[in-house]
């Protein structure tokens, strides 16, 4: 084909696909809300027109500034904006008034460069006004203007000009306007139809890398193949710089979903993670996400929530975990600060813990209720040694004790051996019984109380008890902190320094207990011995929690026993 030929046909292209986005554009104001979009839409269709249409090109001073300050809501924003754009579109139409004559004076400068002001006001939008679907949309814009730019680029690097010269030269700049146009229209259309965000991050990484490596080769003062060899071994280093630079500029750190997965994993291995999954999940959501409230809630644990407010149900979105057809818990996200709704990579993160997550809260929920159960197996079984323990002292005791009397006075008065006999067996009766009653729990914590215990059993000088006259505790509760707090105050004895202080208090359904001493508090690297293996296991086996505040000085143990097992 001729040159003329080649140029007309890329002529009628451009103008064919300007024509079809100008009849979406007109179309989609039918399904369009009645608002001020149609502004947006009479801007596009400006723009177009600068294109499209021989001696409109002065038509850009009034389309540009109008699309920048009423895109994409067609709101003007601030609303101070329509002075300089109506300036703008007055000096535009003058110098087509006078042929040209203004664009052609000193002052038309003041006219090019007060385009500027519109594009700060459209940094201040995005920044301060603009949703998340009007944020996608100025995205859009932004690709397409990289992609038109980097078509300009690649027009001068291999014609050596833009437009002017050899055919190919006129030709692809006439295309290179097409993405800037087709972005433009996706953006007023339908800005999430699409993920924005990863056609952006493809479009920085291969624009980054290859401006990259071609400045590499224009600086190197060296044959060519030494060039080529530099490129080559610099290129994968380069690439992966400019993937960490273009996820910085569009997700400012934020992981994509392999990796959030993988810390939320990393995590629940932790003892922390274990023993508290609901909260770890609920910080590997918020954490991925970068959000500063958040929530979760489950029948079979408490709510936990982070940040100073929780989110409510009018300001954030429920994501209810699913495990086998069952829904284990619910979390309650809202959107980041500046953002009205998640972005589809938000949702693609969301999804992937999600779906890792059930399994991990359905595996806390079987520990949970074998806690449940263990707890309230040893709930019954001291009950139940309770009560033996009170028959055996309170009915068998008195009675062996009076048969013994009858049987010493029937030997007495009978002289009879066989009566002396029945007698020291009686004897032996009443102290295995007695023997029996004190080894199934100690005589005086169903007698006196648990504070008369701790008094009898770990009391000195240098131990300072408060508590409550009078606690009225479930068998197993009193039994676990009396045993729990004899190993801390042996281990504040031996490793800690007087006074040891035992503090007890009752507070919604708990008994919680502090021991703590005066003594250098526990090593960053200390190793759980018997004594702290066993104050976990007793705290574990009524449902409580047991831990140290490292924050204080001094050894500081913190205990919660509940009263009553779920």
């Amino acid at each position: 084909m001729t040159h003329d030929a080649l140029v007309r046909t890329s002529e009628i292209a451009v103008t064919a696909v300007v024509l079809v986005l100008a009849v979406l554009l007109l179309g989609s104001l039918r399904r369009m809300p009645r608002n001020r979009r149609w502004l947006v839409v009479l801007a596009c269709l400006l723009l177009y027109a600068v294109i499209v249409v021989p001696g409109a090109a002065v038509l850009w001073f009034a389309a540009f500034p109008l699309l920048a300050g009423v895109y994409p809501d067609g709101v003007m924003t601030p609303r101070w904006l329509w002075l300089p754009v109506g300036a703008l579109a007055l000096a535009a139409v003058g110098d087509l008034a006078t042929g040209g004559m203004w664009s052609e004076s000193p002052w038309w400068a003041l006219v090019v460069n007060g385009q500027l002001v519109l594009l700060l006001a459209q940094v201040y939008r995005y920044r301060r006004r603009s949703s998340t679907a009007e944020r996608a949309a100025v995205r859009w814009v932004i690709l397409g203007t990289l992609l038109t730019m980097a078509s300009f680029e690649a027009t001068q690097a291999a014609y050596g000009s833009i437009g002017e010269g050899s055919t190919g030269s006129v030709v692809a700049a006439q295309l290179a306007v097409l993405p800037l146009f087709v972005a433009v229209a996706v953006g007023v259309l339908a800005p999430r139809a699409l993920d924005v965000d990863e056609f952006l991050r493809a479009t920085v990484v291969s624009l980054g890398t290859v401006a990259a490596l071609a400045a590499v080769m224009l600086s190197l003062n060296a044959p060519a193949w030494v060039r080529l060899v530099t490129v080559a071994v610099v290129a994968a280093p380069v690439a992966l710089g400019m993937l960490h630079v273009a996820d910085w500029l569009l997700y400012r750190g934020r992981p994509d979903p392999d990796r959030a997965v993988t810390r939320m994993l990393s995590a629940l291995n932790t003892p922390n993670g274990q023993h508290d999954t609901p909260s770890t999940v609920l910080h590997a959501f918020t954490g991925a996400l970068f959000l500063d409230r958040g929530r979760i809630s489950g029948s079979w644990f408490e709510p936990a929530e982070l940040g100073p407010q929780a989110p409510t149900a009018s300001d954030s979105e429920s994501f209810p975990v699913h495990y086998r057809g069952e829904v284990l818990a619910v979390l309650e996200l809202p959107p980041r600060r500046g953002e009205s709704t998640m972005t589809r990579r938000d949702r693609r993160v969301v999804d992937g813990l999600l779906a890792q997550a059930a399994p991990a809260l359905d595996a806390a929920r079987t520990v949970v209720a074998l806690r449940e159960s263990r707890a309230r197996t040893v709930a019954a079984r001291e009950e139940e040694r309770r009560r033996i323990r009170r028959e055996l002292h309170d009915d068998l005791g008195p009675t062996l004790s009076g048969l013994a009397l009858s049987a010493a006075a029937l030997a007495t008065r009978t002289g009879d051996p066989e009566a002396r006999q029945l007698h020291r067996e009686l004897r032996m009766a009443v102290e295995q019984s007695r023997e029996l009653a004190y080894g199934l729990r100690p005589p005086v914590l169903d007698d006196h109380g648990l504070v008369a215990a701790l008094h009898d059993r770990i009391g000195g000088p240098d131990v300072r008890i408060d508590a409550p006259d009078h606690l009225d505790l479930p068998a197993s509760v009193d039994l676990a902190a009396l045993r729990i707090i004899q190993e801390a105050v042996t281990n504040a004895r031996k490793h800690g320094a007087p006074p040891v202080l035992i503090r007890l208090r009752l507070d919604d359904g708990h008994l919680r207990l502090t021991v703590s001493d005066a003594g250098p508090g526990l090593p960053a690297d200390v190793r759980p011995g018997i004594g702290m293996l066993s104050i976990t296991e007793r705290t574990d086996e009524v449902g409580g929690t047991a831990r140290y505040d490292r924050a204080a000085s001094g050894c500081h143990l913190l205990v919660d026993l509940p009263l009553e097992v779920s």
